[in-house]
């Protein structure tokens, strides 16, 4: 039985789930612990990287789910940090506010983007609960496009908003708006189809979410 303080349950269960095992979860956890303490110190994660032995990064590489080796020098300030974070997302940023998150050298699209308030990941979780993980990623990806837009040579087609804006009132009214008109011209094309159908509910349901914060 796993007794760790300063790892989440949630964390410990998806560790378990990618195959790790107990030794391998409380190694990380105390690397994660010795990472604390020199953050503190106001050492980058950059450096702390470069401090660890090949058989710990070989850990983190695990822990992440990378496909390859951590080249620490290649990684940019955001990746190193999120390196150190919780499996979980605990910890997690997004330092350029483009709603992907590096963690080593990979990039994750991620919505709601970690920059969210609490109470609009909080709106999310409820909108899309009982989702199959299909249509809850399907949406995802389209949630974050509709906010971010993609990327063309490594280029946003659109410029964010600043997260305080993103979330306010008058921007979600706009937001939905606009989210709504791409619905319609979906359904005059293919009717309701059963994915037209999960956005037109999740839309309402998110929106309803979001407006009424307890």
């Amino acid at each position: 039985m796993i007794s760790i303080t300063n790892l989440t349950n949630e964390s410990i269960g998806l560790m378990k789930n990618r195959g790790l095992s107990e030794a391998q979860i409380t190694d990380f956890s105390a690397l994660l612990n010795e990472a604390r303490k020199q953050q503190q110190q106001n050492v980058s994660a950059k450096q702390i990287l470069h401090n660890m032995t090949k058989s710990e990064l070989a850990l983190l590489q695990t822990v992440t789910s990378l496909a390859n080796p951590i080249d620490v020098g290649s990684l940019s300030k955001e990746g190193a940090i999120n390196l150190l974070a919780q499996p979980d997302k605990t910890g997690l940023v997004d330092l350029n506010n483009d709603g992907i998150v590096e963690v080593g050298a990979g990039r994750r699209v991620m919505f709601p983007p970690v920059n969210a308030p609490a109470h609009a990941k909080a709106a999310w979780d409820k909108a899309t609960e009982g989702l199959s993980f299909q249509d809850k990623a399907v949406l995802e990806l389209n949630m974050h496009i509709s906010i971010y837009g993609v990327e063309i040579n490594g280029m946003p087609t659109k410029q964010p908003p600043l997260p305080e804006k993103q979330w306010s009132t008058d921007n979600l009214i706009e937001w939905f708006t606009t989210l709504r008109a791409g619905l319609e011209r979906s359904v005059q094309e293919e009717g309701w189809t059963h994915f037209n159908v999960v956005q037109r509910d999740f839309y309402d349901k998110f929106e309803s979410f979001l407006v009424n914060i307890p």
